[in-house]
């Protein structure tokens, strides 16, 4: 097994074009990309960020010069790639974390580097949990600075809220925490169910199999009312951890996902439809683009209407207020958007036991989830 800490300044590779890009360096942007290879030598693997850096561009590893990190077991043939989490705006679940390393996998994190206005993205590697702590290995070679999360990123608070984003791999099955399934409450109310069209609207739209989800790779990616760039055309600056539906052919509209000049018709949580940039968004099938790179100017804007995320993974969306085998739908991942759709007495029952909320996902799917395990987006 190679010497597991490698750096991206590291004199012999700093000034290496990434992937396919074309001035990006492993210098600049390589944090992910020496992530990757530090958990490919850990797990048996021997190589160095340039050699990784060539192997994964002859296997399809890159989306310009973003690395596609699901793509690892093209080089290490050995480990796989578990599972994202994206937690932008929310507490990271150090409990799937925390399960993960338990059971023998490694997390590279997403990290904000400094205490600057915005997100400055950055990778590193979660190898041990210590106490409340966690020891890493940092790309960056900054030998001043404390080798665990909160010594050297703790101006961002604590672990949960440093984490901006988790990748977790592995040579076996991801150890993950259980269901976040709400406790049945018994109840004497005498109150009616909900109507049936919620349940046949939630039964019509279970199947999305074929539609094309994407997300974006920026923070602040434009949302326009026509394909093209200008300043008069603006809907919207959509956060990173958006999720759109593609309304074009799903078959065609892959075929242009990161091309330069292609764009994408799309529809966004809150149900504005415009237009995207496709080479500012991945597939969410293909989920692990990323590279060190600063945000972009553009601030995502506030929501207009009631927005939530799932706040735990595998989150119940069911056709009733009520937890029965009978009435779940679909069990939604930790970070899930989803569009409230009742009245404007929502907001109080965010956090809040024994509360639901009654959403739609933004494929339109409808349904209820239990208010305690979302935040307001």
């Amino acid at each position: 097994m190679a010497s597991t800490q490698l750096y991206q300044n590291d004199p012999r590779w700093i000034n290496k074009i990434m992937g396919n890009g074309r001035t990006e360096t492993i210098g600049n942007l390589g944090c992910l990309v020496t992530s990757l290879t530090m958990i490919g030598n850990y797990f048996g693997g021997n190589e160095t960020v340039a050699s990784f850096n060539d192997k994964m561009k002859q296997n399809d590893g890159f989306q310009g010069a973003w690395v596609r990190a699901f793509r690892i077991n093209a080089v290490f043939p050995n480990v796989s790639y578990q599972k994202r989490i994206q937690c932008d705006n929310q507490d990271a679940p150090l409990d799937e974390l925390d399960a993960a390393l338990a059971g023998g996998s490694l997390a590279t994190v997403r990290v904000d580097y400094s205490p600057a206005a915005g997100i400055q993205s950055h990778w590193v590697v979660v190898h041990q949990k210590d106490g409340n702590d966690y020891q890493i290995w940092d790309p960056y070679n900054n030998p001043s600075e404390p080798d665990t999360l909160v010594g050297r990123y703790g101006f961002a608070g604590t672990a949960a809220q440093i984490i901006q984003e988790m990748i977790f791999f592995g040579t076996g099955t991801l150890k993950e925490p259980s269901a976040a399934v709400p406790t049945p409450k018994p109840t004497t109310s005498n109150k009616p169910a909900p109507s049936s069209s919620t349940t046949s609207t939630a039964a019509a739209n279970s199947d999305d199999s074929d539609k094309l989800i994407v997300s974006p790779t920026v923070n602040g990616l434009t949302l326009r009312d026509q394909p093209k760039i200008s300043g008069s055309n603006v809907l919207k600056y959509l956060p990173q951890s958006s999720k759109l539906v593609v309304l074009d052919d799903a078959a065609s509209a892959t075929t242009k996902i990161g091309k330069r000049n292609n764009w994408f018709h799309v529809r966004e949580i809150e149900g504005k439809e415009g237009y995207v940039a496709a080479w500012y968004v991945t597939a969410v099938s293909d989920p692990a683009l990323g590279s060190h790179k600063t945000s972009q100017a553009n601030q995502p804007s506030s929501p207009s209407k009631l927005v939530v995320k799932t706040s735990a993974s595998s989150v119940s969306l069911r056709t009733e207020p009520r937890v029965a085998s009978s009435t779940l739908i679909t069990y939604l991942p930790f970070g899930t958007e989803l569009l409230v759709i009742e009245g404007d007495a929502a907001a109080s029952k965010i956090g809040q036991k024994d509360q639901w909320l009654n959403v739609q996902t933004v494929t339109g799917r409808k349904g209820y989830i239990a208010a305690w395990l979302v935040t307001k987006a």
